[in-house]
């Protein structure tokens, strides 16, 4: 009887037909010198080539190191050799590797979901052992692992927000595989030898050309799905050039997972000439290129960069791609892509049309004119920028007859770390908890923003001990009237507020104003969340 094994699974993309294309150039040029052994057989599949790269022996890195301390060594020798087999069965090329022989698989040319798919379609979704997934919102990366099978929802998977990524767990059809570990490629374990892998193949292929997923949990790996594929990326990134140099608003620039409250400049490298900005905008950087424009080409989303200088003496100038700061969305052959942090994503329309609809809802204008926030300029006149946060608020609270709380942490012991900070500004006669934040740029940043005003309300209503500390630290900075009429509107279940959330920013080319989808995502969330605890939820956007 076999024994056990674990084979890990690639597939070519329809189109490769040439085994030694599915092949790195790396690879392929060992092969045409002759530096690799290339050895064809016909009992995998119709056809089959094994490729082995055999490399010189050499000394270890590490040794050298403990050479260092210890004397009378062994000369060690290691040799490093791995080997790639690509084979054709049901009119498709497969890949399998040996030791490190994936580096020299092609990865423009293999199915970047064919794991996951073959996954989706094995696996139960209440029996997994593992999750592979990144946070949009929050720009994180992790991994939950279960000593004992799980359901999807145990892992703590939030539908709209969390890639999956990779997926591990117990095969329910034994006779295919016994365990599955999906991403890219497939890795399946089971009784078998390498001729097996042709059937096993056939039967992986099947899975993954089937959308039977569709009716499980599994169904949210088509909400927001991260690119892979390095032709389409390439693909992706000439139409947003094409965008840009049409002067088309789809794109804007975002600083990636930075705060922007002590930025006092933006500016941007790669070009011949360098202005400051209170405000980084895709208009600016056109403003930038000038005539050039007509020659921006995909090299230039690695060459140019974004350049941010804080107002901390302690804080050097930080630089970012152009494509890391680079955020919209696109539509390429019927399909909806958008960039976040340098990343591309494919989206799900209706699940967008849902999120943008919840957006738009939100969004409330203003019965007059909204206090405007001061742009400075250093006494060498060099320097543009706008005041802090914590300054403007502090003239709004002046301004409307509001409460400043900005950066007024409260102590309860009783709650999560400790502490809170209830908001940045307190209506207490409109009953309205408001925070605000520069800038509607960064996913990572607003997507935190809109988290903590939920998280702060959510203590505020069900933490009593919360309430008073926010009365005794009213009473501290106002008077005592101001805190018993906020005694009095809290009550026990804070009824009738309001959570607002007003962002200081530029508005877009057609004069409307806009957040990230990624950060919609969160913002509708938090609203659901706000919205079951019964508080009212507004979003109103300040114009610099």
């Amino acid at each position: 009887m076999p024994k056990s094994k674990t084979f890990t699974l690639y597939l070519a993309k329809s189109g490769v037909e040439d085994f030694e294309r599915a092949l790195t150039q790396a690879a392929q040029d060992r092969v045409s010198a002759k530096d690799a052994t290339v050895v064809e057989s016909d009992g995998l599949g119709s056809k089959a080539i094994a490729y082995i790269f055999d490399n010189e022996p050499r000394s270890p890195p590490w040794l050298s190191d403990i050479g260092e301390v210890f004397d009378g060594l062994p000369a060690i020798k290691n040799k490093s050799s791995c080997a790639v087999v690509v084979f054709k069965h049901a009119k498709r090329i497969f890949i399998t590797s040996f030791a490190h022989g994936w580096q020299y698989i092609d990865d423009s040319r293999i199915e970047s979901d064919f794991g996951l798919r073959v996954a989706v379609n094995s696996l139960s979704d209440s029996k997994l052992r593992r999750i592979d997934r990144s946070h949009l919102g929050e720009a994180m990366k992790g991994v939950s692992q279960s000593a004992f099978q799980r359901d999807l929802q145990a892992f703590g998977i939030d539908e709209a927000l969390d890639l999956v990524r990779r997926i591990t767990g117990k095969a329910e059809d034994s006779e295919f595989a016994n365990s599955i570990a999906g991403s890219t490629s497939l890795k399946i374990t089971r009784e078998m030898t390498l001729p097996d892998l042709a059937g096993i193949a056939e039967e992986a292929l099947t899975r993954f050309q089937s959308d039977a997923y569709k009716k499980t949990s599994f169904q949210i790996i088509d909400k927001v799905r991260p690119i892979l594929d390095q032709a389409l990326l390439m693909k992706l990134d000439a139409k947003a050039i094409e965008v840009i140099k049409a002067g088309q608003d789809s794109f804007e620039l975002a600083l990636p997972g930075w705060s922007e409250d002590d930025v006092v400049y933006y500016g941007f490298s790669g070009l011949r000439v360098q202005r400051r900005y209170p405000d980084l905008l895709m208009s600016n950087y056109r403003t930038e290129l000038g005539d050039d424009i007509g020659r921006l080409d995909i090299d230039c989303l690695h060459k140019h960069g974004v350049i941010a200088e804080f107002a901390s003496d302690a804080m050097i100038k930080k630089r970012w791609s152009l494509k890391k700061a680079l955020i919209g969305s696109l539509v390429i052959d019927n399909g909806l892509y958008a960039i976040s942090e340098g990343e591309w994503y494919r989206l799900d329309q209706q699940f967008k049309d849902d999120v943008d609809g919840v957006f738009h809802e939100l969004v409330k204008g203003w019965d007059s004119t909204p206090l405007k926030i001061i742009k400075k300029v250093s006494e060498d006149g060099k320097r543009t920028g706008f005041e802090s946060e914590l300054e403007y608020n502090k003239r709004c609270a002046s301004y409307y007859g509001q409460l400043c709380l900005d950066q007024e942490i409260l102590p309860v012991v009783s709650i999560p770390y400790g502490k809170f900070e209830s908001c940045d500004l307190i209506d207490i006669a409109g009953k309205r908890l408001i925070h605000v934040k520069k800038s509607s740029r960064q996913s990572s940043v607003l997507s935190h923003f809109f988290k903590q005003g939920s998280n702060s309300a959510r203590i505020l209503k069900t933490y009593p001990e919360a309430r008073q500390v926010l009365l005794e630290r009213v009473r501290a900075l106002s008077n005592g009237a101001a805190a018993e009429h906020l005694r009095e509107n809290l009550g026990d279940t804070l009824s009738g507020w309001t959570v607002e959330f007003h962002i200081i920013d530029a508005p877009r080319p057609n004069g409307s104003f806009a957040i990230p989808f990624f950060s919609r995502i969160t913002l509708r969330e938090e609203a659901r969340t706000l919205r079951g605890m019964t508080f009212g939820v507004v979003l109103r956007f300040i114009p610099t």
